[in-house]
């Protein structure tokens, strides 16, 4: 069963079985602009919810193959949280259908993600609930072998750690980028997000709540600081802002500063020259090679 608006009626149908919905059809639509997944929102006369199903390639860019059984990782992080104090920040999980890798989570209503803080959207007020919610899933002790996530960290590490420094960079920061990557394939006693930037946080009218942990592992707790670091630099904070904002991070766990602010610099070199790239305004381009100097230095200090 395809989740597309033309399947609309099935979907329904189904999701009254599956007791998801329990209304009147009035509306279906896409949920947002996914890179990895399709979605959508069914609206009814009592009820709302979304839908997001996993396909064997990354819905954006069909011709890169990806793991279809992501889900299973998605609804195993939902239901690892389920209880506990973090998971009132994320939308509410629903049920998960593994025979259609469709998940179902409650309908957030008027939403959009974080993205618009590249654009000038004020985000330094959301920064220390955003890093008291990472340290606390950190905090967590969580042992699945779902988590291991092996494929979908493949498929990230080539295009985070890889792709990007095929013709881009010096051959001392690919190969500081290769040992990264080796501490991002690591396996760890933390469970991470595994995607922690502006496109994972949504703002609501309950506030801001996390989304898409399909790529969470368990593994260093460095990666998903470091990539928050790394995209506090596209909002416009400095370096000092920066490793100032992270000292709110405050661990109980050992951490290394060095290695989060390595895995910093990755990210945004490879936001700047892989495929994944941001929604940036035409006049954040200019700084581009101030980023890419302070992302290179990085990356060779950590």
């Amino acid at each position: 069963m395809e989740l597309s608006i033309a399947n609309t009626e099935k979907i329904v149908d189904f999701s009254i079985d599956r007791g998801w919905l329990h209304g009147q059809l009035r509306l279906a639509e896409i949920a947002g602009e996914g890179n990895m997944n399709r979605t959508l929102r069914i609206v009814t006369d009592a009820d709302s919810i979304v839908l997001k199903q996993s396909v064997p390639f990354v819905a954006k860019y069909p011709d890169i193959p990806a793991p279809i059984d992501r889900d299973r990782v998605e609804a195993a992080f939902y239901q690892a949280l389920e209880g506990m104090p973090i998971a009132s920040k994320m939308p509410r999980f629903l049920g998960h259908a593994p025979e259609y890798h469709l998940l179902a989570f409650e309908d957030l209503g008027p939403a959009s993600d974080c993205t618009d803080a590249y654009s000038g959207m004020a985000i330094d007020s959301d920064i220390p609930q955003l890093l008291s919610w990472l340290r606390d899933l950190h905090q967590l002790h969580i042992e699945s072998p779902v988590f291991t996530n092996r494929d979908m960290r493949k498929l990230n590490h080539a295009h985070i750690f890889e792709i990007p420094f095929e013709d881009h960079g010096s051959p001392d920061v690919a190969q500081r980028a290769k040992e990264l990557g080796n501490a991002y394939l690591s396996d760890g006693p933390t469970l991470l997000h595994g995607d922690y930037y502006p496109g994972s946080w949504l703002r609501t009218t309950q506030g801001i709540r996390i989304i898409d942990p399909e790529f969470a592992f368990t593994g260093a707790a460095e990666f998903d600081v470091g990539v928050f670091a790394a995209h506090l630099a596209f909002t416009g904070l400095d370096d000092a802002a920066i490793r100032k904002a992270l000292g709110q991070y405050q661990s109980t766990k050992p951490f290394d500063l060095r290695l989060a602010l390595g895995f910093a610099g990755v990210e945004v070199l490879r936001r700047l020259w892989g495929i994944a790239k941001l929604p940036l305004p035409d006049n954040q381009i200019d700084r581009e090679s101030v980023w890419i100097e302070w992302a290179i230095a990085l990356v060779l200090d950590g």
